[in-house]
């Protein structure tokens, strides 16, 4: 948390605080929000619940959502894998530089001393145990605490874009979207064109002027604990690289205060249903699990689908160059979130009942849109706000299809449910079946809030200010970003008024359910979608939504490389698409093939 005095939502004035004791940034806090607020330390982590300042406490259950093994499968090397792909940066502040590079030789040198600074997968899991131990030790004494009870946090990463890897004689690891970058494909993803637009050359219309101008060609990734770490974090990154980079855009991220700590700007807490990555991640009761290619390329599951008629779907391992064995792909979006009008629509959209004040009415209606309550507790789970299922071995252990797979407890077009359908049951010979879709399309998300909390003005006025921008840095890993990563998702499920389809459908042969409300974008300039079943009195009930909540100001796709092939980097190796590869079924992968500098 930033050492700053500031308002939380509900008005409340908040401490300055001091410890991060947290295992990822933004996991399940252990308290709803029907329960009584208190004074509590600003690790508001999975495994930190609310509890009086002084009052003794009993031993906390670990309820991190990433619990590393403490045996994980031993051929993928984790000192090999930068550490916020796997198993993310624990941090309360981030910013993200991004660069162009104006000298590639004069880069490739500063690279080799920047090597040293960045943060691998197994720098972060010794991370998480220490701040684990932090919170045991810290647990019931009087907060703020003391800086010596700091675990101090300096985390780095580093991606090149298309660009950037062109200028540094590095081909395609094998994602033919990360090659066109993010502005090329903005439109299929349904951001909104500006009228200058064509179908030639998109031009967003909300995209921010430096994003819709500016040469990006890598991303550097500073979190700490703390602004006075984060910022310092920033000039040494700045400080090696020197003029062999132009500084392009820096984008700050930060938790929000207090108890809304763990929340983004909806309000909603975000990040609680992380996969857990076999071979690498102790699962809880109903987490939902993906082989480690779905995430990190060249390992086990990094694979494609095809669906040969009357035949069962068949996997076929892509072929990845030794040197992107490791490496995963960073989709990053810059999200503006209309708060005041989301709040508005809610209020003027109230789920009506007998027995509901109006408050509960929209309370309901966010949490069916959604598909959890503002404390994460799920919806299919609990038609209350009830913190019993905030438990992390129950608050990912549902499946839509109790006691049928209808939308009863959680429409069909809710944000949860579009974008991550969990089980599917396939009819007999069904064109194209889900369910060997779904584990597949799962992506790690590392995102974090931006932008000052709403002011009273604003809601008052039920306006976001033009002076004030908020919202999410979306970040996403994926082995591959249209099979079956971020921008499968994107345009397949959450912008598809289809998905997802009946039993007895194919999947892309769904009823029309609506958009996903919360980032389903409809196509071109007309902006309105519709959503249904978030009634539960009413199933055939559609809401109007006439414009976006959440809205892209810009964004971009890079290759994170293993630190083996950054050793390659900087020592000015041509990196070739067709060099040899590694099987990615067999054993797991194994990042140790690539050959080393």
């Amino acid at each position: 948390m930033l050492a700053l005095r500031s308002v939380s939502a509900a008005g409340r004035r908040c401490k300055p605080t001091a410890l991060l004791a947290r295992a990822t940034t933004t996991r399940i806090s252990p308290l709803a929000t029907t329960l009584p607020r208190y004074q509590f330390s600003s690790i508001r982590s999975r495994g930190m619940a609310q509890v009086p300042v002084g009052q003794p406490t009993k031993p906390l259950p670990d309820k991190r959502s990433i619990i590393p093994l403490e045996h994980p499968d031993p051929s993928i090397v984790l000192t090999n894998i930068q550490g916020d792909v796997y198993p993310t940066f624990p941090k309360k502040v981030e910013q993200f530089i991004f660069f162009s590079i104006t000298n590639p030789d004069g880069f490739r040198e500063k690279l080799r001393e920047f090597r040293k600074c960045i943060t691998t997968a197994a720098d972060v899991v010794k991370h998480l145990k220490e701040i684990e131990e932090a919170r045991k030790k810290n647990q019931g004494l009087p907060k703020p605490l003391p800086k010596d009870r700091m675990v101090k946090l300096t985390q780095y990463q580093i991606g090149f874009s298309f660009s950037g890897m062109t200028d540094l004689h590095i081909e395609s690891p094998g994602d033919p979207e990360l090659m066109d970058g993010q502005k090329k494909g903005a439109a299929d993803l349904g951001d909104e064109p500006a009228p200058e637009s064509t179908s030639a050359k998109f031009v967003g219309e909300h995209w921010s002027q430096e994003w819709r101008e500016k040469k990006i060609d890598g991303v550097i990734l500073a979190a700490s604990e703390s602004s006075d770490t984060c910022e310092e974090a920033v000039a040494k990154a700045i400080g090696i690289f020197g003029n062999s980079i132009k500084v392009e855009i820096i984008e700050h991220g930060k938790v929000r205060p207090c108890e809304e700590e763990g929340h983004e700007h909806f309000g909603f807490l975000d990040g609680v249903s992380q996969p857990a990555l076999k071979g690498l991640v102790k699962p809880h009761t109903g987490q939902l699990e993906c082989e480690p290619g779905a995430i990190i390329m060249g390992l086990k599951g990094d694979d494609d689908l095809s669906f040969p008629q009357g035949r069962p779907p068949v996997a076929t391992p892509r072929t990845r160059p030794s040197w992107a064995i490791g490496g995963s792909v960073m989709a990053f979006r810059k999200l503006h979130q209309r708060v005041p009008e989301f709040d508005k629509f809610l209020e003027e959209n109230p789920i009506k009942e007998p027995g509901l004040s109006h408050e509960q009415g929209v309370a309901l209606r966010g949490a069916k849109m959604v598909g959890r309550w503002k404390s994460g507790v799920p919806i299919d789970l609990s038609d209350k706000d009830d913190p019993k299922y905030l438990d992390p071995e129950v608050i990912n252990n549902f499946h839509y299809h109790d006691p049928t797979p209808g939308q009863d407890r959680c429409p069909f077009s809710a944000h949860i449910r579009k974008t991550a359908p969990r089980e599917h049951h396939d009819a007999p010979g069904a064109r194209i079946p889900l369910a060997p879709v779904l584990p597949r399309a799962l992506i790690m998300r590392a995102g974090i809030p931006y932008g000052p909390e709403v002011t009273p003005a604003e809601r008052e006025a039920q306006k976001t200010s033009e002076e004030k921008d908020r919202g999410l840095l979306f970040v996403s890993y994926q082995s591959h970003l249209g099979s079956f990563g971020f921008s499968f998702i994107q345009k397949r499920w959450a912008n598809n008024p289809a998905f997802p389809p009946l039993e007895e459908n194919s999947f892309d042969d769904g009823v029309d359910t609506g958009f996903d409300p919360i980032i389903g974008n409809a196509k071109g300039v007309v902006r309105t979608r519709l959503a249904s079943g978030t009634n539960p009195s009413l199933s055939t009930e559609e809401i109007k939504m006439e414009e976006d909540f959440v809205i892209a100001k810009g964004g971009e796709y890079f290759f994170i490389p293993p630190l083996t092939t950054i050793d390659r980097i900087g020592n000015g190796d041509k990196l070739r698409a067709n060099e040899a590869t590694a099987p990615s079924a067999s054993g797991g992968g194994a990042p140790a093939a690539a050959p080393s500098a």
